[in-house]
């Protein structure tokens, strides 16, 4: 078990030469994620530590509370998302790899290595664009607002009398 600073950061001193495994499970907000959305936060990361490198292979799931698309109403979403990126020496910023999306910077004076806004934007980005619950593809949607056609020719109901002038207006012509 690796050390951990605080919830998001890993204590990267005590680390020798080989792969270690990071489990973790911060709150919403230690993750920079919104608390009424997100919920049960999970993270798991292996860290292939060699000399001046860290290869860090992360899954994060959660749970997000969305409103579907098609009811609006809310419902729960379960989220999950993986991201690696390659802790390094500044001169390999900017460099692609096959293992890797990305190259952060990683000094010789580093002590830790923060993983807070790989987590926060893993599971921004799982969330689906089309947000549809559970069943809410096979139930009707309403197509008609504010009542029945038969109000509207029912001409015994009682008018609003702020479109009296209006009226007026339609009876000159």
């Amino acid at each position: 078990m690796v050390p951990l600073g605080r919830m998001l950061t890993i204590d990267i001193t005590s680390l020798s030469t080989g792969i270690h495994h990071v489990e973790f499970a911060p709150s919403a907000s230690q993750a920079d994620l919104d608390p009424t959305t997100f919920s049960d936060v999970q993270v798991d990361a292996e860290l292939q530590y060699h000399r001046d490198r860290i290869l860090v292979k992360m899954h994060a799931t959660a749970t997000a509370e969305l409103t579907c698309d098609r009811t609006l109403q809310p419902y729960d979403e379960a989220l999950e998302g993986q991201y690696n990126v390659l802790f390094g020496p500044p001169s390999m910023v900017g460099q692609e790899g096959d293992e890797f999306e990305e190259v952060r910077p990683l000094d010789a004076s580093d002590r830790e290595i923060d993983l807070t806004d790989m987590v926060r934007d893993t599971l921004l980005l799982a969330i689906p664009q089309r947000r549809i619950a559970p069943g809410a593809e096979d139930e009707p949607i309403e197509r008609e607002f504010g009542g029945t056609d038969d109000a509207n020719e029912d001409d015994s109901a009682p008018v609003d009398p702020r479109w009296s002038a209006l009226e007026e207006l339609k009876d000159d012509e």
